[in-house]
């Protein structure tokens, strides 16, 4: 059966937007994954926290795979296409993905803070062990994740398979059990889990602009208001993660009214399903043109292309 003309219009527009994301997303990520992974391959402008945005282009790249591309097969085709299993390995990974996105952004602003933190001793100690401790903390995420959503593939299934259960909600492409995690607590715990990583990330995301307005009271102090300093590597990267932090959170904060939405209504709205998933990938493509802006030095591409000629012809 045909649909309605608007419908059918309706599906064509965020056919496009899905597919923008997608190739925008999967094509900046991996070449930002490729060009801070080349740097810690070969050792060179090897920084701290280029392991952290390692994984976090990573677990964008997997959240894209995983949710962009089968929303955009089911909304331009129009056709169940995956089974019971493939269902589940691809709700898994999403929410795996989806929590690392969330993990790495919360590590990379604890990490900053430490950075730009007092000269003070205790601090000086913290700031001096910390870089030691990010591939233990990037190793721990990767675990912690794989096992925080070990139980979701049990409320999965295909939406062929869909039939038995009036309690179960179409996801788009699949189906999930809501009356069975709801009653098993997994909502509630996965809520506080992600409250606990934003937490940190508000309270050092605090601390960070604390730190910047005094820097700035005392720039304003030494010099006068007709000179206009330039701003300190350590600074810049602050102001970075800071709106990298600000455009997380309000994403995961739309996602999350869109998800509410789909959980209380009784029949889902294709354009909330559709409206979740754009917004829940949006952070991973709108993360890439502040990196992109803001670490000229990395995107060069002759200087990359210079040092890969290098390390091609050394024997």
């Amino acid at each position: 059966l045909s649909l309605p003309i608007g419908m059918q219009f309706n599906n064509n527009i965020f056919c496009i937007l899905h597919m923008l994301q997608i190739i925008t997303g999967v094509f900046g990520n991996g070449l930002l994954l490729f060009l801070y992974g080349f740097n810690l391959v070969t050792g060179q402008r090897i920084r701290p926290m280029d392991t952290i945005f390692v994984n976090l282009f990573l677990s964008h790249i997997i959240m894209i795979l995983f949710r962009g591309v089968p929303t955009a097969i089911q909304v331009c085709i129009q056709k169940i296409f995956l089974n019971d299993t493939e269902c589940k390995i691809m709700a898994y990974l999403q929410r795996v993905a989806r929590g690392l996105s969330l993990c790495n952004t919360c590590l990379l602003s604890v990490f900053q803070a430490i950075t730009i933190s007092s000269n003070s001793p205790k601090w000086a100690k913290l700031k001096a062990k910390a870089p030691k401790y990010i591939v233990p903390s990037c190793v721990f995420m990767w675990v912690l994740n794989l096992l925080v959503d070990i139980v979701v593939p049990l409320h999965v299934t295909g939406l062929e398979n869909n039939t038995f259960n009036h309690l179960n909600k179409n996801e788009g492409y699949c189906s999930i059990d809501w009356h069975a995690i709801t009653t098993s607590n997994l909502v509630m715990w996965k809520t506080l889990y992600d409250a606990v990583f934003l937490g940190f990330m508000a309270i050092s995301s605090g601390y960070m602009v604390l730190v910047l307005f005094r820097h700035k009271e005392q720039v304003q102090y030494l010099h006068s208001t007709s000179v206009y300093p330039i701003a300190t590597p350590e600074t810049r990267a602050t102001k970075i993660i800071l709106l990298l932090m600000i455009s997380f959170v309000c994403f995961y904060l739309v996602s999350s009214i869109f998800v509410i939405v789909m959980e209380k209504s009784k029949d889902t709205s294709q354009w909330a399903i559709h409206m979740s998933a754009f917004f829940t990938l949006f952070y991973s493509t709108v993360n890439l043109f502040v990196f992109i802006s803001s670490d000229s030095q990395i995107l060069s591409s002759s200087n990359i292309f210079k040092r890969i000629k290098i390390l091609i012809l050394i024997p």
